[in-house]
């Protein structure tokens, strides 16, 4: 046979004949009840965890633009206010599974670090990565003193976020590296509305139909405004009505869009490995080349491609902008990494913000889906094709190599996922093995105090009981799929012969 799946492809044909939704096509199910075990001959070239759609809001910000919720289930969540602690416990639990003896190699975020694209946000993922304190109140509390929660159960609170393991910090073990891209809620206003800077600097996101006087419904995005549309505050979380005349807020400077430069600059300041640099690759350039496609090699003989799928010549004021763009220019860059990485025998992950379905020549796309799979399905060297963006997991089969949607660490079901990739240098095959992990996990040892984790349980319930989330969902993923996926979406593995 001319694919490379022939163990598994009895197996998901097994498995959709006993589904009763309609089948998809596209879709690989490997494994149903757990992964394979390895087989002997094989050697681990790689473990590494994905995290994707991390969404640090800040809650507080005037240029939320809470109030869509009227019409957009996407613009507020119950739990959002949750989103700094949640992931302070998913990368707990990266931590705890490398001190349990399965050392991770290296962390790739796959992008929508932040909510709103804002300085603080971006303030607060980088924290979290080295381990510093967050502060996630970013305005006035405006709760009485008696009425605010205990600093444990308060998603408001201050905390000391664990970071990513660091040599000495948290033990003897090796640091891991982490890699991150961007995503459209890193670029756009709310993930949609692309942001323009004016002659004096100030930075703001013009929303269709600017020619309207703004009375009720705002004209511009701002986060750094001194009045909002809607009060969304610690004592009156939300939404808002639709229809507001503005409010006063207390202006923050720290809320300002950060550019693309500007958010490399943070990049270049982190105290975890591998040094700023080394993130995106930029070893010989300066932070203000704000080229988001990048090419690293976290191990030996693997290379980690990172696609910038916000990448699109034209953003017009106003317009709607969330699904995946790739230029012309990228994807002949993608193909010289490719040939370079067959020409060192190195195998590939890529990595991006959207997937493969969601690139979009109606919002800019250069390339379309079939012209990206096709492709990395020249080149056997890859492997893996790791993306976020649809808040879902689930497994592709793209006949040479497979795509994994990670789910969100914010919206159900707030998981990361753990990749090993092995190698047979007898015949050259792979086997890639994967499974979900949980901020909430009980079955790793401990590795320090986790003193958020009641607080975390409460935003896990507060979710569960969102009557919204299974039309926000279906926002992003039309087809509606469960975001936790069937079994073989989450716990599986997969051999390819190279």
């Amino acid at each position: 046979m001319g694919r490379r799946w022939q163990v598994w492809i009895a197996i998901a044909l097994a498995a959709l004949a006993v589904t009763s939704c309609e089948p998809d096509a596209d879709l690989l199910l490997p494994v149903r009840e757990s992964a394979q075990p390895v087989p002997d001959g094989y050697v681990l070239v790689a473990r590494l965890a994905h995290i994707s759609d991390t969404h640090l809001v800040d809650t507080l910000s005037p240029a939320r633009f809470a109030q869509a919720h009227a019409f957009t289930l996407s613009a507020w969540r119950p739990y959002e206010a949750y989103a700094t602690q949640l992931l302070d416990g998913i990368l707990r639990t990266v931590n705890r599974i490398h001190a349990s003896g399965r050392a991770v190699d290296f962390l790739v975020h796959t992008g929508d670090a932040c909510d709103n694209a804002q300085s603080n946000e971006l303030g607060w993922f980088v924290d979290l990565l080295d381990g510093r304190t967050v502060n996630p109140l970013s305005g006035p509390d405006d709760r009485p003193a008696d009425a605010r929660p205990a600093t444990d159960l308060d998603p408001y609170a201050a905390f000391d976020a664990q970071g990513l393991y660091q040599t000495g910090r948290h033990g003897d073990l090796p640091s891991i590296p982490w890699y991150t891209l961007f995503g459209n809620h890193d670029v756009y206003a709310i993930g949609i509305f692309p942001i323009f800077e004016d002659a004096a600097g100030r930075r703001t996101a013009p929303l269709p139909l600017p020619g309207r006087p703004g009375w009720v419904l705002p004209v511009i995005l701002d986060p750094t405004a001194s009045v909002a549309y809607g009060n969304v505050t610690p004592a009156a979380p939300g939404p808002p009505r639709l229809f507001n005349t503005p409010l006063p807020v207390v202006p923050n400077p720290a809320r300002a869009y950060f550019s693309q430069p500007e958010y490399i600059q943070a990049l270049f300041e982190t105290t975890t490995q591998p040094p700023g640099s080394a993130k995106l690759n930029f070893a010989l350039l300066q932070p203000a080349d704000a080229r988001g496609w990048t090419s690293v090699q976290p191990v030996a003989g693997l290379r980690l491609i990172r696609l910038d799928t916000t990448d699109r010549a034209q953003k017009i004021p106003g317009a709607f902008y969330d699904q995946g763009a790739l230029s012309r220019a990228q994807l002949t860059w993608l193909r010289s990494e490719l040939e370079a990485a067959a020409a060192s025998g190195d195998l590939v992950i890529v990595a991006s913000h959207h997937p493969s379905a969601s690139l979009s020549s109606l919002q800019g796309s250069a390339v379309t889906p079939d012209e990206l799979r096709e492709l990395l399905n020249q080149y056997p060297s890859v492997v893996l094709h790791v993306a976020g963006h649809t808040h879902r997991n689930r497994v592709t089969d793209r006949s040479g190599y497979i795509e994994i949607e990670t789910c969100s660490t914010l919206d159900l079901p707030q998981e990361g996922r753990l990749f090993e990739i092995w190698r047979n240098p007898a015949d050259a095959s792979v086997l890639v093995t994967y499974e979900m992990f949980s901020h909430l996990d009980d079955t790793l040892p401990p590795l320090g105090d986790d003193p958020l984790r009641s607080l975390r349980e409460q935003a896990r319930a507060i979710a569960l009981g969102d009557q919204g989330a299974a039309a926000r969902q279906k926002l992003r993923d039309p087809s509606g799929a469960d975001p936790y996926g069937a079994p073989s979406d989450r716990k599986g593995a997969a051999r390819l012969s190279r």
